[in-house]
């Protein structure tokens, strides 16, 4: 009864998680910040350097839904090892989310897990995180 349980659990966990080029809900706010950085920068050089440029712009938030973040935030808690696993950008984007989540824990123990993650999310991002072909996308198409 308990393996029962424990695999229907674990197919909602795998039901509820985004699918591989689903539109997520932020898509096109992240996209207008991506456009708006890339023209704002005052380097006259190749693509190459004024992507890398853009993609180390702040921004307003991270890009991640709330509750994907809360369910990532949940994991690395109990094993911090999954960093590892993930790509080089989603790794430290989620290290850095991390980071920030931790810190709003600590400011404010009465606030749940999501209320947390989501302060965290909406405190903004010291970058993109995104491959540059991933940019190129978005800004191209």
């Amino acid at each position: 009864m308990l393996y029962i349980n424990f695999a229907q659990n674990k197919l909602k966990q795998v039901l509820h998680m985004k699918k591989k080029g689903s539109k997520s809900d932020f898509s096109a706010q992240r996209n207008a910040e991506l456009r708006a950085a890339f023209f704002s920068q005052e380097v006259y050089s190749t693509c190459d350097k004024v992507m890398k440029q853009t993609l180390k712009t702040p921004t307003s938030r991270f890009w991640v839904d709330p509750d994907r973040a809360r369910d990532i935030m949940s994991r690395i808690e109990k094993n911090p090892d999954i960093l590892e696993r993930m790509t080089p950008e989603r790794g430290r984007m989620y290290r850095a989310l991390f980071e920030k989540y931790q810190l709003m824990r600590s400011q404010y123990p009465d606030n749940s897990k999501i209320q947390a993650v989501t302060m965290a999310i909406y405190s903004g991002a010291p970058e993109f995180y995104l491959t540059p072909s991933a940019a190129r996308n978005i800004l191209y198409n």
